[in-house]
C-alpha cells in the first residue's frame, strides 16, 4: 500500500557550554543519540497519487469537525436579477458567466437534472507507441461501461489523466475531484484536487491529474496486476455531483 511518510526533525541537541574566565565550570551537556536517517521516499503512485490518509494504514478516514461555513448558495436566476440596473455589474456578470448570463441561466437539457456531466476520459502518455487512450463518454451507458474496459500501464511509464466535463443549470462552487485506487479490494492510492467554481456552459471544461507534471507508474512483481478506481466530483457542501469507476492493469509491456 502506498503511504506517504513524513518525518519531523526536532531542535538540535545543545552542545557543551564553556564558562567565562573566572567563573565556575559548568558540567557539559551531553548530546542526545544521533538522529536516525529519514526513511526512503515512498514508491511512485498508481493513478490517483500517494495516499497519506489514515485509511491508507488500515484505519478509517478521520472526519474532524470544521468551523468553516460556506456562503449560502445563490441560484443563476437570482444572481442575474440582482442589481439589474447596474450596467457595469451586468457586463461583469456576462464576462464571468458567459453564455449562461446571455441565456438567462438556462444551459443544459431541462430533462437532465445533473449539474456536472463527464464527457471524456483520456489517459495521456509521454511515450506510448499508440498515443493516448481515449474514452468518449457521451451517454450514461458509456460511463457505466467504463469500468469494464481496462487500459494498460507499462511499468515506469509517464502518464496522467485528463477529464472533460460540462456544468449545466447552476453554478457549482468549490468543486473537488477525488480519485481512489484499489487492488484486491484494498485502497492503495488516493488523490484530492481542488478545482474551484464553474459556471454553466455548453463547452466542456478540462482538467489534468496531476495538473503540472507527469505521474510515473510503479514497477516490480508486487505492483503488477489489475486495479479498480473510483472518481468523483463533489462541492464544498459535500454534495457528490458525479461518480464513476474505471479499471486498469499494470504490466511489463503495453499489451
Amino acid at each position: 500500500e502506498v503511504t506517504t511518510l513524513r518525518t519531523e526533525r526536532g531542535a538540535p541537541a545543545s552542545g557543551s557550554h564553556r564558562a567565562p574566565p573566572g567563573a565556575p565550570e559548568r558540567p557539559a551537556t551531553m548530546s542526545g543519540p544521533p538522529a536516525r536517517a529519514p526513511p526512503p521516499p515512498p514508491p511512485k503512485a498508481y493513478p490517483g497519487g500517494a495516499d497519506s490518509s489514515p485509511a491508507a494504514a488500515g484505519g478509517e478516514d478521520e472526519e474532524g469537525g470544521s468551523t468553516f461555513k460556506a456562503a449560502p448558495k445563490v441560484g443563476m436566476s437570482e444572481l442575474l436579477q440582482k442589481d439589474a440596473d447596474d450596467e457595469s455589474l451586468r457586463k461583469y456578470k456576462e464576462q464571468l458567466l458567459g453564455e449562461a448570463a446571455k441565456g438567462g441561466g438556462a444551459v443544459g437539457d431541462p430533462n437532465d437534472p445533473r449539474r456536472v456531466v463527464i464527457t471524456e476520459m483520456r489517459v495521456n502518455f509521454e511515450d506510448r507507441p499508440g498515443g493516448d487512450i481515449v474514452y468518449a463518454l457521451n451517454t450514461k451507458q458509456d460511463v457505466e461501461n467504463l469500468k469494464n474496459k481496462p487500459f494498460v500501464l507499462k511499468e515506469k511509464c509517464m502518464y496522467r489523466l485528463q477529464i472533460s466535463f460540462r456544468v449545466q443549470h447552476e453554478i457549482v462552487s468549490g468543486l473537488k475531484f477525488t480519485n481512489k485506487v484499489y487492488k484486491a479490494g484494498i485502497r492503495v492510492a488516493k488523490e484530492e484536487e481542488m478545482l474551484g467554481s464553474y459556471a454553466p456552459q455548453a463547452e466542456p471544461y478540462m482538467i489534468t491529474v496531476p495538473r503540472r507534471t507527469w505521474e510515473e507508474a510503479p514497477s516490480g512483481w508486487l505492483a503488477r496486476g489489475g486495479f479498480k478506481a473510483e472518481s468523483s466530483f463533489s462541492d464544498d457542501d459535500g454534495v457528490t455531483h458525479l461518480a464513476y469507476a474505471y479499471a486498469f492493469e499494470l504490466k511489463t509491456d503495453w499489451k
